[in-house]
């Protein structure tokens, strides 16, 4: 597979399909998931300086420390970075260990694009 395929996988099955948000928005906790759609949408030859992320994390979690991880994962500046989501504290005994992530991008354009491989690669495989 190639990273457009890849990519429009994990679109697929981690991303937002409303148009009605007119925007590509892609949301994860899995580092390696997250590094890999960036390196998709980067293909797509996005300007970087529209990208957004939004910090999903809970009250008990460093927001400066989780910044600055997922910055190192998304290879994204601390300007691309807006408000962050924080929850009560988590009842999970493991919670994520820096929260999710937020991809945002506005382009009811790209959203389309996406949508239209994932259809495309979605009636190769059922006809498998």
């Amino acid at each position: 597979m190639d990273i457009e395929e890849v990519g429009a996988l994990l679109y697929w099955c981690e991303g937002s399909k409303r148009e009605d948000d007119r925007r590509v928005e892609f949301v994860n906790s899995d580092p390696k998931m997250v590094a890999v759609f960036m390196k998709y949408i980067r293909a797509k030859g996005v300007d970087e300086g529209r990208l957004r992320i939004r910090l999903g994390i809970h009250v008990q979690d460093n927001e400066r420390e989780c910044k600055k991880y997922w910055m190192g994962v998304t290879g994204l500046s601390d300007s691309n970075f807006i408000s962050t989501v924080v929850k009560g504290h988590s009842l999970c005994r493991k919670p994520l260990p820096h929260g999710t992530v937020t991809i945002r991008y506005n382009s009811l354009a790209l959203l389309r694009e996406i949508k239209n491989e994932i259809s495309v690669m979605a009636e190769g495989l059922a006809q498998c």
